[in-house]
């Protein structure tokens, strides 16, 4: 048990120090929202982990006005479809994971078009934003591939200790 723990502890100290040592859009934080379905059942950790994780980190980062609003909200709507579309495999994340992105690029870029200086259309905030949200989506795919084939490497470990710990005798 306490493996799990120091494992989660690294993954979680991972994750948050991932925000402040990767480029813009390198993060794992949609990653996370899509993937914890996988690993617990908890409702809540599914929810407000990501969630309180981005929240650290912008103290530390900073604030950026009304579109953090439309950030949060799409991060906590992301954890809801995900909790809502597993199946547990691979195949399954990974369209979840684009699928995320893509709702990201949608309702965020609208919340920088609302609360930006009015200067640009809706069409072009989007267009603009393609070369940071394909990042993002880049991103997203390659934690969430990662996250899943780091767990699928811990279970087969746990599995194959608890096997070999408790001895078959044949009688």
């Amino acid at each position: 048990m306490s493996e799990i723990i120091k494992s989660a502890a690294f993954i979680l100290a991972s994750i948050f120090l991932a925000r402040f040592a990767l480029p813009a859009n390198i993060t794992p934080i949609i990653a996370m929202a899509v993937f914890l379905p996988f690993i617990t059942q908890n409702k809540h950790l599914q929810t407000l982990l990501p969630i309180g994780i981005l929240f650290l980190t912008d103290i530390f980062l900073g604030f950026y006005g009304a579109t953090m609003f439309f950030v949060y909200g799409t991060l906590l709507l992301i954890s809801i479809l995900s909790r809502k579309s597993y199946n547990g495999r691979l195949t399954g994340i990974l369209k979840t994971s684009g699928f995320s992105v893509l709702l990201w690029h949608i309702i965020v870029n609208f919340g920088v078009y609302l609360n930006g200086l009015g200067t640009i259309s809706l069409a072009q905030t989007y267009i603009a934003a393609i070369p940071f949200d394909f990042r993002l989506l880049v991103s997203t795919l390659a934690f969430s591939s990662l996250f899943y084939g780091c767990n699928y490497a811990v279970c087969r470990y746990i599995n194959r200790k608890a096997l070999s710990s408790d001895p078959i005798t044949f009688s």
